[in-house]
């Protein structure tokens, strides 16, 4: 145990001994640096550092927290004193008394699985890589480019955390992103496409990144969309990629999952604990022990380990994805699940790494398509939403195919399907055994963001919505 994971414990334990039930100190460092390189150039540079102490208490049922942005014993005393008083105020206007469970302590370290450290190039030579990687996306589209755009960030994230049971966890994550955006028109039809890359990991990433599987894919997408006819429209049976399969359990599913929500009534799946939800089958899970997803680690931000947790099974609704608090309102043992985006944040019931699970028995991706008479095949997807409270999901399609009599047709530009979630997810009557997982990001819930990402293998849902042109 370190100084300072020591002046963490001290905080915690001095927070009991004036009356917390529970307390628990997180300090976060970091660091980071993002570029922008766009139509052959160099464009933004920015790079940021920030640390800090966030105290956590429990007193009376209510929940104080209080932050700092210095790691001195005197800070973390004054962090301490404001987060007890906020805990006491807020004791007597609580609706539902909040606890935590028992948990043993844990002790360890962990440090990160990185092939090549960030610094090992200097920053010109990542320029230069960054504006290969864009020209040549460029160079793709020919003279129907209007604009191409590539961002990359890295960052390191050092945590170290204490709590009154003892438990004391050190933890490094860096991550790393890169994302690159063509917008083409061919006559009067301007489309855009975008490809992203990001890991749990160091600066191989960017070093090992070739064109045509990056930005030279997207240029060819782009203009692919562009030559592409409108989408039909109706109800007809939908083949999704797994990029699309990936939305539907994140956005769809995974939201409502979330034991914080679900315990405010804001989910769908109130009161299905046990019960079908989807089609026989079907098995969704958030996974945060995958090597080197982007949102893998090894202990949340509560200092439970990291865990894979079955949310559906073969169809039926098994689990909820839980942090400390949520966790003893239902009975059961904490599953890795609370998150922060920093260390002056409160943990919610977040999800890391969320997928549709495989099926090995499963067909392919050409027999699915074989089986279908007339529909679409969603090939790739960016964007999504629910809400929750309403069940409806939405998803856009960068690019489509029209299926007809088990042979694919055109590509389709402008696709969107739609949906309730649960009628949805009993409409899937097949599951790939192929997988992917390769849509990171930053998920949003209260104004914090943590790194995800989602995936699974191509799947069949009999009956979508889509929005198109006939």
């Amino acid at each position: 145990m370190n100084d300072l994971t020591a002046k963490l414990l001290d905080c915690c334990m001095r927070a009991v001994r004036q009356g917390a039930a529970f307390a628990d100190a997180r300090c976060t460092v970091g660091q980071g640096t993002a570029l922008t390189v766009q139509d052959g150039r160099a464009e933004n540079l920015s790079s940021h550092s920030y640390h800090g102490v966030g105290v956590r208490v429990l007193v009376d049922g209510a929940w104080g927290v209080s932050s700092c942005d210095a790691l001195t014993e005197s800070a973390m005393e004054r962090a301490r004193i404001s987060a007890l008083a906020a805990a006491r105020a807020a004791a007597g206007a609580r609706r539902d008394a909040a606890s935590v469970g028992q948990m043993s302590p844990l002790v360890d370290c962990r440090q990160p699985q990185v092939r090549l450290a960030f610094d090992a190039w200097p920053l010109t030579r990542k320029i230069a890589r960054l504006l290969e990687l864009e020209r040549a996306g460029a160079a793709a589209a020919g003279g129907h480019g209007l604009n191409s755009v590539l961002t990359y960030s890295e960052g390191t994230r050092h945590q170290q955390l204490a709590n009154s049971a003892g438990t004391r966890i050190g933890q490094c994550l860096p991550h790393c992103r890169v994302a690159y955006t063509i917008t083409a028109a061919v006559d009067d039809v301007r489309q855009q496409a975008t490809e992203f890359k990001a890991h749990l990991g160091g600066l191989e990433l960017l070093t090992e990144l070739e064109p045509e599987p990056f930005s030279v894919r997207a240029a060819s997408n782009v203009l692919r969309q562009c030559r592409a006819r409108p989408a039909p429209s109706g109800v007809m049976p939908i083949l999704f990629h797994p990029s699309i399969t990936g939305l539907l359990a994140h956005e769809a599913l995974g939201h409502n999952a979330e034991a914080d929500t679900y315990w405010a009534g804001q989910s769908i799946l109130q009161d299905k604990l046990g019960q079908p939800i989807a089609a026989s089958g079907v098995t969704i899970v958030d996974d945060a022990t995958v090597p080197g997803a982007y949102g893998s680690f090894a202990y949340d931000d509560e200092g439970v380990p990291a865990a894979r947790n079955v949310i559906v099974r073969d169809g039926v609704f098994v689990g909820l994805l839980h942090n400390l608090e949520t966790a003893a309102r239902y009975g059961v043992a904490p599953n890795g699940c609370g998150r922060v985006e920093d260390h002056s944040c409160q943990p919610l019931a977040r999800m890391s790494n969320t997928f549709i699970a495989p099926d090995p028995a499963g067909p392919t991706v050409e027999r699915m398509i074989r089986s279908i008479d007339r529909g679409l095949y969603l090939a790739e997807g960016h964007e999504g939403y629910v809400l929750p409270e309403r069940g409806l999901f939405v998803c856009r399609a960068d690019s489509a195919r029209l299926i007809r009599d088990g042979q694919l047709g055109d590509w389709l530009r402008d696709v969107s399907v739609s949906g309730l979630v649960l009628d949805a997810l009993t409409r899937i009557e097949q599951v790939g055994s192929d997988f992917e997982m390769t849509m990171p990001g930053v998920c949003g819930k209260l104004g914090q963001g943590v790194p995800t990402d989602c995936g699974g293998p191509h799947v069949v849902v009999s009956e979508m919505v889509v929005g198109g042109i006939d």
